[in-house]
């Protein structure tokens, strides 16, 4: 299993998927996302900065 994270406010969900995605097939690894992960609900986002979502994170697994 990999738990991976962006914690970067300049990346948001869809780029980060994407990044993990090539570093998988960089290391001709199959992966498979199992679960998404975010900031725990006392860290509101609000409506008019996105970029406060800033915790991204996937589990994945092989194969």
């Amino acid at each position: 299993m990999l738990f991976t994270y962006s914690c970067s406010g300049g990346i948001d969900a869809a780029l980060f998927q994407k990044i993990v995605a090539s570093a998988a097939l960089d290391a001709h690894v199959d992966a498979t996302i199992i679960e998404h992960l975010s900031q725990g609900s006392d860290h509101p986002v609000s409506l008019h900065f996105p970029e406060g979502t800033y915790l991204k994170g996937l589990v994945c697994v092989k194969g």
